[in-house]
């Protein structure tokens, strides 16, 4: 039986009955919490203070917030000086200093005030704050220790063109322009085995590699507007390869000198737009290779297998609000897949694929985030929404916090959007 037949089958089950049929239980709601403002970016589970378990820090984006919540959903404390603009840029958690505790990265603002990248630290205390030209939205800072000297920088994109580099403490190391529309979601990882960390960031049809220093390693064009990258190890063989996502629902497999090793086509030929997000990557069926699983804005989620080959596919009608993230949510051994979609709802989808269950948040396009919030060893499923609120859900069963290959939107606390097993 052929892909395409398989393709339209689920399409049309999913359009027929709204979903496909569920094989468990609606997740539990543990709780719910309005933060004052619609919230477009995906809370970041980490562990930033001593009280028990972990908390959760998000941007209220309309009111130009930062807002943490306690493990029980209680608003620890919120930050809001000198954003010029709504908060669409999903925060970073690292430590800068080296001190042993983290520290909170935020990028945000635009217009004739320029953005303002903002490092706080646990109690919500600005730390610094570093000016850059143009404006940033639905990206994130990546923090990576780039030319391996023991301490992180911080990479942000623009949508002016420019890639900029931040030392630990928020001084301008470098910057460079990419061209007319730099994507902010940045990709960061040792990608040619040099021992230091490459940069991949995206300018219009060009997807760009930068060394620690700014200077273009290598640029691959692509066939539509590029939206960003992830970075693994695709085919096992020790060394990572970059897949790029473009508009017109194409995925690039690149190897690390930027060489074309396949493409992929969704084959999405309606208007409007229906781009691919950079994907999320993980070993979705047990096979020990990493998966790829990426949404687009015409409501559709796919899985692609490292050879390039479509696995599945499943529409549901209302544009994916960002990218899936990847765990096991209910204890059963097997990895699901998490979405939101503009509708409202929040779906897990298992290998298969089956949708194993889906609920309904009070508006649209919630933003999942996976981990163990509460430190019960247990997987809860976080996700913000346009609803001014943040929920706390935990699927029956709830998995193990360890089986967790991308849990938050750029895989990690730093936003790398890399999958690196050491």
């Amino acid at each position: 039986m052929s892909n395409s037949f398989y393709r339209w089958v689920l399409c049309a089950a999913v359009a027929a009955a709204g979903s496909l049929p569920s094989s468990a239980a609606e997740p539990q709601l543990l709780w719910k919490t309005n933060v004052g403002a619609r919230v477009y970016t995906s809370p970041v589970v980490c562990d930033l203070l001593p009280s028990p378990g972990l908390e959760a820090v998000v941007c209220a984006s309309e009111e130009r917030q930062v807002v943490c919540l306690s493990a029980a959903g209680e608003r620890l404390w919120s930050f809001s000086e000198g954003f010029s603009a709504r908060l669409t840029s999903t925060p970073s958690v690292a430590d800068l200093d080296g001190d042993g505790r983290p520290e909170i990265v935020v990028a945000g603002g635009g217009g004739d005030a320029g953005a303002n990248v903002v490092c706080l630290d646990a109690q919500g205390k600005q730390l610094w704050r570093a000016k850059l030209e143009g404006e940033v939205d639905w990206s994130a800072p990546v923090v990576a220790d780039l030319d391996a000297d023991g301490s992180p920088e911080i990479t942000v994109g623009t949508r002016s063109g420019f890639v900029f580099c931040l030392s630990a403490r928020g001084a301008i190391l470098w910057r460079v322009k990419l061209g007319d529309g730099a994507s902010g979601l940045i990709a960061a990882a040792d990608v040619n085995g040099d021992g230091k960390k490459e940069v991949c960031a995206a300018a219009d049809r060009t997807l760009f590699c930068l060394d620690s220093s700014g200077r273009t390693l290598w640029e691959a064009s692509g066939p539509t507007a590029c939206n960003g990258a992830s970075i693994g190890d695709l085919d096992g063989d020790g060394a990572l390869e970059i897949v790029a996502a473009y508009d017109d629902q194409t995925l690039c497999l690149l190897d690390r000198d930027g060489r074309l090793v396949w493409a992929y086509h969704g084959g999405y030929s309606g208007g409007g737009a229906t781009g691919f997000a950079p994907p999320c990557l993980g070993d979705l069926d047990g096979d020990g290779m990493l998966e790829i699983v990426v949404g687009d804005f015409n409501g559709g989620v796919r899985c692609v297998d490292r050879g390039g080959n479509e696995r599945w596919y499943l529409n549901f009608g209302r544009a994916i609000g960002d990218p899936p993230v990847m765990g096991d949510v209910d204890g059963d051994g097997e990895i699901e897949v998490v979405a939101g979609f503009e509708d409202g709802s929040l779906v897990c989808l298992n290998r298969m694929p089956a949708v194993e269950w889906r609920c309904m948040t009070d508006f649209r396009s919630p933003f999942p985030s996976l981990g163990d919030i509460d430190g019960d060893g247990r997987v809860e499923v976080l996700a913000a929404s346009n609803d001014n609120s943040v929920y706390c859900l935990r699927a029956a069963g709830a998995g193990r916090a360890g089986r967790l290959p991308w849990p938050l939107r750029r895989h990690d606390l730093a936003q790398t959007g890399a999958v690196v097993i050491k």
